[in-house]
């Protein structure tokens, strides 16, 4: 989305955001609790710590360039996981890592399945996840890492989409009924064409969205409703 029509949809989005025009008493609950909690979480600090050290040592465009997460969607990935609490986490694309770290601190049985072909010339991504390394299994093959995380059956999963993959993978994820994260629609077309791609299959569920992040819930039992909020 382009800068004037964020401003634009500005006030909608915050309106929305508060729970204000909600019908959905599921939607309301997750924008009221999950993507809108306001309270702090154990997880934060540690979250800031790491992203500060990290902002310490590169400048702004080497953040851009390795894909830094912000603070704020780094703890709203951290709610979202609590929330689902999912014992399988798939990663596409492992940026700084960051986000592993802040998924992975919600449950400390979860798994990892890290897909990322070009992981061993990313360092930082290699230092911050040496903690967790006992906990994370790579892959080169996105096909493969998501067959294993579809063969774990009715376990509750989650995937975190970082770069682009085929949109068949995800839509094979989604038809699994597992819960979607999509980020960099602000400034990757691809991305944003990817994540259209998926609210367009979804036929049941729940989509959410500042149109830089996005969750995707396709839950069967969950009317066909997407939601454009504002993310603190």
């Amino acid at each position: 989305m382009n800068n004037w029509k964020r401003y634009i949809t500005a006030w909608s989005r915050y309106h929305r955001s508060s729970g204000f025009g909600i019908h959905s008493p599921y939607a309301y609950q997750f924008v009221r609790h999950v993507w809108r909690q306001p309270l702090p979480y154990y997880a934060y600090e540690g979250i800031h710590q790491l992203l500060n050290t990290i902002k310490a040592g590169t400048t702004r465009s080497q953040r851009r360039e390795m894909d830094l997460i912000s603070e704020r969607e780094a703890r709203l990935l951290f709610r979202v996981t609590n929330f689902f609490n999912p014992q399988y986490i798939l990663q596409l694309g492992a940026a700084t890592a960051v986000e592993s770290v802040a998924m992975l601190e919600v449950c400390h049985s979860c798994r990892l399945y890290l897909y990322d072909p070009r992981l061993e010339e990313k360092t930082l991504a290699i230092r911050v996840l040496q903690s967790q390394l006992d906990r994370v299994e790579c892959y080169d093959d996105a096909s493969v890492a998501v067959d294993d995380l579809l063969a774990r059956g009715d376990e509750m999963r989650m995937v975190l989409v970082n770069e682009h993959v085929e949109d068949t993978l995800l839509k094979r994820l989604l038809d699994d009924r597992c819960v979607l994260v999509v980020r960099n629609l602000d400034h990757d077309e691809a991305m944003r064409n990817l994540y259209e791609s998926c609210c367009s299959h979804m036929t049941t569920g729940q989509t959410y969205t500042n149109n830089k992040i996005a969750i995707l819930i396709p839950n069967p039992k969950l009317q066909r409703e997407d939601f454009l909020l504002w993310l603190i």
